[in-house]
Formats: structure tokens, C-alpha cells, sequence
């Protein structure tokens, strides 16, 4: 074992020493996690959302933004666009006048990502919720990826609320049979009280664990794990370069006359890429905490990285039994990397891709990986949790060395 130790630390210091490699495996990606956080979010010190309530004039309007409000908390700010006077820190409305269009108002700043979201409640939201009709409100999402699901969750729950005590107060009036003259006002008084109900929240959630990705650095929680992914993928490919110049140079010809085992001498080799993966994606966790995401549970982190570099590393054996020159080799694993990485979500969420690509997207190492870390993050999932997808990583560690050792040869 010592030998093998030895043999991967040689490469890797080999490796370390070389000022393009350097720049490559820890530069450029430190500088497209902070630019692609800054893109898809990240930079927000709070994520702000525009609603447009058509009838200023409606009641259960009104109580829809102040719910909002109070399901979004500090990190989130809730434009209310019908009420521009009223204090409404960071807001920024002081363009929006009596004869602004307010639609037209809030889409343009959606267009600009001044704001993630707008929120339009329809005229006769309140009659119509209220007398059993079907409302719909528009939800319109340009700007940061993460930031738009977060705040439809947040509508989505709100909406949850108002209508249980709406369909509560149905049912509650509709077994009363009240007298046709009274039903009006026997549904108004079951809904106040559905309502006072469900608002001292008879059912609660106590969170132990808080320390998850906040919302304002969800695009660093994209952007961090994505990039180290790719980076560590682009790293490992790297090992086909090296056997092909090895080759050519008689270095590996010469290592084959120590009195070492084979297998120990490609498990040194394949040692040192594996290293050089925990090293890279180690520097991304690093610029990922720094600015402001919260991993969750580390077991699980370290497994991800552990597990997920392992697979990459297997599958960088496996190509390099498949190209014979350094141009074949290069070219390729670059095709392979920009391919694999967006197509797994290494860049984007792959949530806001079709569903056909989020079924192709899985033939990529990294959706599996990514996968893992969005339960991680965002849904405070422990190893238990992931173990589905490190399951799947660890057939494709399984098949690439399966397919990499039966096909590798040593002159």
C-alpha cells in the first residue's frame, strides 16, 4: 500500500507543479462559481417579489399580501404595487405613479431583474374565492433560477391556507343547511373562524437543524457543487493525457521494471487523479461557504464528494482505454466535460429544462450528484436520504472500472 501512496502523491505533486494546470483546475473554476452565482441569484441580500392586485379595493386581495408577507420572512420582500405609498423598504417604487399600468410596470422589472417574480391577483379575486368560483393568479418569473421556485413554494402555501378555510367554511355550511337568507352570512362566519383557526397553526413544524442554504445564496448552492462537479470531471479526463505521454516518453515502460505490482502501480496513478478530484472539489466548498451557503449535513457532503469523485475517476479510466493520441485525448474530454456538465445541471437547475432532457440529463455522473446536493441543501436530507443516488454513482464507479481494467494495457 505504501507504494501505491507514493505513486499517486508523485503525480499529484507532478501535476501541482505545472502553472497551467493550476490555473485550470482551481482558478478558472473559483471565477465561474462566483460569476454563475451572481447570474442565478446569489448576489441578492434578499430575493423581492411584485404582486398586482387589479381591485385595490378587495379585502381577501389584501389578505393574500399580508399572508405572503408573513410566509416569506425577512430574506424575502413583498412589493405590494397597489399600495405604493405604503413603507415598503427596498421596494424601489418611486417611478410607479396613479397612471402607471401596473402589469406592464411590474413586468418590465421582472424583465430587468429588479424583481424575481410577480404575482398578479385577478379583479373579483375575493367574490368569486369566496362564492365557489375557480380564481387564477398569474405568476410571472424571469431572472435568477432558484429565487422564482423558492417564492411559488411561498404562494403555493399561502394559497394552501386560504383555501382550506374557504373549503372548510363550505363544508361547514353546506352540513348546517342553513336558511337560504342566512347562508351568506353563516359561510362569512365559518370562514373567520376556519380562518382564526388554521392562524394560530394547531399543527407546527419545529426545524432542529437550520443550518441549510438560505435563500438569498441559493444561486451558490447551484453554482458552487455544478462547477466543482465539471471541474473535477475535466481533472479526471486528465489521466488520459497523462498514460498516452507516459507512453510515448517510456516513463510508465520504466515504472513497470520496479518490483512492484501492476495493479499497484495503475492504483498509484488512478490514486493521484482521485486526489486531485478531492482537492478541486474541496476549494469549491470552500468559495461556496464563503459566500453564504450552508451544506447542511457534512457526512452526507463528504460522502457526495467521495463517492461522486470516485465515479468520475473510474470513468476517466475507462476513456482512456479508448483514445491513442494526445489530440484524441484532449479534444474529447473536453467534448465530454462541456456536455455531461449542463446536461446533468452543472449550470442550471435541471428542473427548468423539459422533461425529456431531465430523462437524458441522467446518463450524466453529475445529476446524480446534484441531486443529492439539492436534498442536502435545501430539504435537510441526511445520508440515509441519498443513498438512492449514491447508488447509482457507485454502478457507474462499477461498470467504468469494470470496463477501464479489462481493456488497459501498460505498453
Amino acid at each position: 500500500m505504501q507504494s501505491i501512496l507514493t505513486i499517486a502523491l508523485n503525480d499529484l505533486k507532478a501535476v501541482l507543479r505545472e502553472r497551467g494546470t493550476r490555473i485550470t483546475l482551481f482558478a478558472v473554476p473559483v471565477i465561474m462559481t462566483v460569476f454563475l452565482g451572481l447570474a442565478l441569484g446569489g448576489g441578492s441580500a434578499s430575493i423581492q417579489m411584485d404582486v398586482i392586485r387589479a381591485d385595490p379595493a378587495d379585502p381577501l386581495a389584501a389578505k393574500f399580501v399580508s399572508l405572503l408577507r408573513d410566509e416569506a420572512g425577512s430574506q424575502f420582500i413583498v412589493c405590494d404595487l397597489a399600495a405604493p405609498s405604503a413603507d415598503q423598504s427596498g421596494c424601489n417604487l418611486s417611478d410607479l405613479n396613479s397612471g402607471t399600468d401596473l402589469q406592464t410596470f411590474a413586468n418590465a422589472r421582472v424583465k430587468a431583474s429588479t424583481s424575481f417574480a410577480a404575482i398578479t391577483v385577478p379583479a373579483g379575486f375575493g367574490t368569486d374565492t369566496l362564492a365557489g368560483k375557480s380564481t387564477t393568479l398569474t405568476f410571472t418569473q424571469q431572472g435568477g433560477l432558484n429565487a422564482p421556485g423558492i417564492i411559488q413554494e411561498k404562494v403555493n402555501a399561502v394559497l394552501t391556507r386560504m383555501n382550506g378555510a374557504i373549503l372548510a367554511a363550505r363544508a361547514v355550511t353546506t352540513h348546517a343547511a342553513p336558511p337560504a337568507d342566512q347562508q351568506s352570512a353563516f359561510f362569512d362566519s365559518a370562514y373567520a373562524t376556519a380562518d382564526s383557526i388554521w392562524a394560530s397553526n394547531p399543527v407546527v413544524l419545529d426545524v432542529q437543524n437550520n443550518n441549510h442554504t438560505s435563500a438569498a445564496s441559493a444561486g451558490f448552492g447551484q453554482s458552487a457543487p455544478g462547477i466543482g462537479e465539471m471541474f473535477v470531471m475535466i481533472g479526471a479526463l486528465g489521466l488520459a493525457t497523462l498514460f498516452i505521454t507516459e507512453r510515448r516518453n517510456g516513463t510508465l515502460q520504466r515504472l513497470l521494471t520496479l518490483p512492484v505490482p501492476r495493479w499497484q502501480l495503475l492504483a498509484g496513478k488512478l490514486l493521484g487523479r482521485y486526489l486531485l478530484g478531492l482537492l478541486t472539489f474541496a476549494i469549491m466548498i470552500v468559495v461556496g461557504t464563503l459566500f453564504g451557503v450552508r451544506w447542511g449535513d457534512w457526512p452526507g457532503v463528504i460522502v457526495v464528494v467521495l463517492v461522486y469523485t470516485l465515479a468520475v475517476t473510474a470513468m476517466a479510466l475507462a476513456f482512456s482505454t479508448m483514445v491513442r493520441t494526445q489530440g484524441q485525448a484532449a479534444g474529447l474530454a473536453l467534448l465530454i466535460s462541456l456536455t455531461l456538465s449542463p446536461l446533468g445541471g452543472a449550470w442550471w437547475p435541471l428542473s427548468i429544462v423539459p422533461q425529456w432532457m431531465q430523462t437524458v440529463g441522467r446518463v450524466s455522473p453529475i445529476a446524480w450528484a446534484q441531486d443529492a446536493f439539492s436534498h442536502l441543501l435545501y430539504y435537510g436530507a441526511h445520508v440515509p436520504d441519498i443513498l438512492p443516488q449514491m447508488a447509482v454513482l457507485l454502478l457507474f464507479a462499477a461498470v467504468f472500472f469494470a470496463i477501464g481494467i479489462t481493456r488497459f494495457r501498460y505498453e
